[in-house]
């Protein structure tokens, strides 16, 4: 039986990654989090294991992954004492993913009825096409990327808005997100030179929250990490 393995980053902060301060109207990212989770077991009906990387979360909240992951809501649960940044929270949780397929999402995404079963059925639909899904295009992005509307779903090179849907062999093909830099940016560019435009279904299936709010994807990010005598290092610089 195929299945997927659904990797979800949580962060505490709206600003954790040194960006915009977010706006007063969205909710914390605690908040987020539990509509994010309360989301997705209630939506998904398509069979998937939940993988939960926990990059530095409040304490609170890491006890309420860890709850879930007692009760078997949460496959796997990893927590971080440092906000590691997505791109390696990604890298990392697609190591330990079993499924068929894998999907990369945040706690800011929050997921509508079938959201799974219509992206990998998209995926079916058109095996000989290198298409990566997603629940969801970002208003900024429809018109200025739309590529076509095969059976009235939507191409769009640069659409996903942080939830991602693709098989096993596509995220091998495509490789891992990169660590430093602007990993987000250089990550959709090489997306698409190796030709995988995303494909979303003709009406949203999930909400994207904090969309453009309180992150500056172009700023380079630090990632720093404390050691066992409190000293704090740069970890860009353990990984090159």
């Amino acid at each position: 039986m195929k299945y997927a393995s659904i990797i979800l980053i949580h962060y505490s902060l709206v600003d954790d990654y040194g960006g915009r301060k977010a706006p007063a109207s969205l909710p914390s990212r605690s908040e987020m989090l539990k509509m994010t989770v309360d989301a997705i077991i209630k939506n998904t009906e398509y069979p998937a294991e939940l993988i939960v990387m926990d990059s530095g979360g409040n304490p609170d909240d890491s006890e309420y992954l860890l709850d879930l992951a007692r009760k078997g809501v949460v496959s796997t649960y990893v927590r971080y004492a440092n906000n590691m940044q997505y791109a390696f929270a990604f890298n990392q949780g697609a190591k330990l993913a079993t499924g068929d397929y894998l999907v990369f999402t945040c706690n800011d995404v929050v997921v509508k009825p079938k959201w799974l079963s219509t992206c990998i059925g998209m995926l079916e639909k058109y095996p000989d096409k290198k298409y990566v899904a997603s629940p969801l295009i970002c208003s900024h992005m429809r018109k200025k990327y739309d590529w076509g509307r095969p059976d009235g779903n939507r191409v769009n090179p640069y659409a996903g808005s942080n939830c991602f849907v693709m098989t096993r062999e596509a995220f091998k093909d495509l490789g891992d997100y990169l660590i430093l830099g602007n990993y987000g940016n250089t990550w959709y560019k090489n997306k698409v030179k190796k030709g995988y435009p995303t494909i979303a279904p003709p009406e949203d299936l999930a909400e994207h929250l904090a969309d453009r709010k309180g992150m500056d994807w172009k700023r380079h990010v630090k990632i720093t990490k404390t050691l066992l005598n409190k000293e704090e290092i740069n970890f860009d610089e353990c990984l090159n």
